[in-house]
């Protein structure tokens, strides 16, 4: 691996890591990583960075855990969690692609070894685009693994049988009608891919993306971390904790199996940027670009990839929590760089956090805010609710039902952020005019008409 020439600004970022990261904004409240770590008590780090043009730097802090801990390098492996979504979704589409599968074909025309059933025994009619975007409404689960000893098999997991320690896989809500992020989304995509074409998943993975991506030190399979345990990250809980066994085993491999490196990681992420370009010769732009589009109008999800798309913000992968470890790969693709970060703590979120608004500082495409149109007066979002919009010297301030008014953070895309609060205003036109105000709070939003 080379050094790129920015590992010294790389290095000497992640010595001033802020510890107030919400605003966004560097506060003088800084600490280098290994500082922020030991806050938190993560055993281990382990960070890289790549360029379009091949550049990679790589680096990792602390230890493996264990009772025969040794340093992270840039080769130990971490449980790459519900990353194994965005892998196992670029191989879905280099499967769609060659015209094994069809985004918008029901999945009864590929599952024969089981079938998807709603709480009444009926099937529903559910595509694999909505399987990839968790728009097909399955239960709500988060699989947290087995002892090696004990773990179910994928159809013991999907019937909720066995050792199996989840409820069944069931339709639960009406598909296509709304986002819900569960991991049986990727296990039911799992056995669709198996029975599809007869091939054990890890195989087919590594075949489809592992291989083509040189992510030689990835792996679906299960005892890959058995197989290298020197080289690989325990998991933690919080509080630094150890897991029992090290790591858990994870039937469910499409939704949180992976086993990688954050320089395997973000290869996958340049890689998908290159075909956004249409410069791939394993993915086709289209497809590429359906990664990257939200399935739902103002959503935040693509197929198989979180997006962040508003100016001055522009990142796409996925994050990752399983039991005992955290993890992040993004790309910026208007920088041409991609991060991965892995970590193997429960508690590692917070300074994975850290890090990534550090590289969006760094990385993410700067825009001028345009100063406010007349969006002063009064908006009413019941007739007990009055909301009222003062502007001055540019600034805009809020005052809510008998709160103090506080003083709204413009972003570029034309959002106002409340400094203190999970909300965000955006003032919608008619006729040139303001003729409206939404506020959107943990993912619902609401309209206060003018008056």
């Amino acid at each position: 691996m080379k050094d790129s020439g920015f590992s010294h600004g790389w290095a000497q970022m992640l010595g001033h890591l802020d510890r107030q990261v919400s605003s966004g904004l560097l506060s003088p409240d800084t600490v280098a990583l290994p500082d922020l770590m030991s806050s938190y008590q993560v055993p281990g780090v382990s960070i890289a960075v790549g360029h379009l043009d091949g550049q990679v730097w790589a680096a990792g802090y602390g230890v493996t855990g264990g009772t025969t801990s040794t340093p992270v390098t840039a080769g130990t492996a971490f449980a790459a969690c519900s990353i194994s979504k965005h892998v196992a979704a670029f191989g879905t589409l280099r499967l769609v692609q060659d015209g094994v599968l069809a985004l918008d074909t029901d999945i009864r025309e590929y599952l024969t070894s089981w079938h998807l059933l709603d709480r009444e025994g009926r099937q529903p009619a559910v595509t694999v685009r909505q399987l990839l975007a968790h728009t097909a409404g399955l239960s709500d689960t988060w699989y947290r693994g087995y002892p090696a000893d004990r773990a179910p098999s994928l159809l013991q997991v999907l019937d909720g049988s066995g050792p199996t320690t989840t409820a069944p896989v069931r339709s639960t809500l009406l598909p296509g009608s709304r986002f819900r992020y569960s991991g049986s989304h990727y296990c039911v995509l799992q056995q669709l891919l198996v029975d599809a074409t007869g091939v054990p998943f890890e195989d087919l993975m590594r075949t489809l993306v592992l291989d083509p991506v040189a992510m030689a030190d990835s792996s679906f399979d299960q005892r890959f971390p058995h197989q290298r345990p020197h080289r690989v990250a325990r998991g933690h809980h919080g509080g630094g904790t150890a897991l029992p066994g090290g790591w858990r085993t994870q039937p469910e491999l499409a939704a949180a199996g992976l086993w990688s490196t954050p320089t395997d990681l973000l290869r996958l992420d340049l890689e998908i940027a290159r075909a956004v370009s249409g410069d791939s010769r394993l993915l086709d732009r289209d497809l590429a670009t359906d990664m990257w589009t939200p399935q739902i109008p103002g959503g935040a999800y693509g197929l198989g990839t979180e997006v962040e798309d508003r100016a001055g913000r522009r990142r796409f992968g996925h994050t990752g929590l399983n039991v005992g470890y955290t993890c992040f790969s993004y790309v910026w693709p208007d920088s041409g760089i991609a991060v991965a970060a892995m970590t193997n703590s429960e508690d590692g979120w917070e300074t994975l956090v850290s890090i990534r608004a550090a590289v969006d500082r760094r990385y993410a495409t700067a825009v001028t805010t345009a100063p406010p149109g007349d969006v002063s007066g009064r908006y009413v979002l019941r007739d007990d609710y009055p909301i009222d919009i003062a502007v001055t010297d540019g600034q805009v301030t809020f005052s809510a039902a008998g709160q103090q008014p506080v003083v709204l953070r413009a972003e570029p895309d034309g959002r106002h952020l409340h400094p203190g609060l999970d909300l965000e205003i955006r003032f919608l036109p008619a006729n040139g005019q303001p003729d409206a105000l939404e506020l959107r709070q943990e993912g619902v939003t609401q309209t206060a008409k003018r008056s």
